[in-house]
Order: C-alpha cells, then structure tokens, then sequence
C-alpha cells in the first residue's frame, strides 16, 4: 500500500520543476501566508502570484499543470478562487513544519530533490 510521502512523490514527479516550485509557494502561501482571515490551508491566487513572481499566463498554466497533476484543487471563480492542496499532496503540510522547524527552505523540499517513485 502506498504511503502519504510515496503518493506526494508521484504526483511531484509527475510535473515539471516550474510547477515543482510554485507548488513549494503555494504549500508556504497555505500555511503560513501574510494573509489572516482566509480558511487554514487556502492560498489565493493573488497572494501565491506576489510571492512567485511568475506572470500571469505562466502562473495559471503552471497552476493547472499542478491541477491535473492532482496535487492542488481550486475552488470558487475569479477574483475569489481558493487554492488548497488535494488529499494526494496532505502530506506535504507536515513536510513543512518539518522544514520550519529545521529552517530547511520548501524549495529543497519540494524541487532540488530526487524523489523516489512507487512505481
């Protein structure tokens, strides 16, 4: 039986290092992001787009890669869309307090690494 960390790998594996990264934003974003009142766990796309830094177009096409993926639901439309990680990708909410608490940066978590496969 798949583990949480295996099932995470796969779909990380999955997409490409661009989309790797700014699931690491939106994974900070989520948990940890400068905006107070929204759900636990929601990142908006305005508030992923300013830390990212990506333009628009590469964003969403990034943000629909990570989609499909099954890393990231959306929810809502635009201007109020939601952003959460799916129940694939739980796990990585507990692989970031692990590297908050060890100041490890999500990059090295969820882009500079090899990642094992199940399959």
């Amino acid at each position: 039986m798949p583990t949480p960390a295996s099932v995470l790998a796969d779909c990380l594996n999955a997409v490409d290092p661009s989309a790797r990264k700014l699931f690491s934003v939106i994974v900070r974003e989520a948990f940890h992001g400068p905006i107070h009142g929204k759900a636990d766990g929601v990142a908006t796309p305005a508030e992923i787009l300013e830390a990212c830094g990506l333009d628009v177009g590469d964003f969403y096409s990034l943000l629909n890669a990570l989609r499909d993926s099954g890393l990231i639901e959306i929810s809502g439309t635009y201007p109020f869309e939601e952003v959460r990680l799916s129940a694939k990708a739980a796990h990585a909410q507990r692989i970031a307090e692990v590297c908050l608490q060890k100041d490890i940066p999500f990059e090295e978590a969820f882009v500079n690494i090899d990642l094992p496969s199940n399959t």
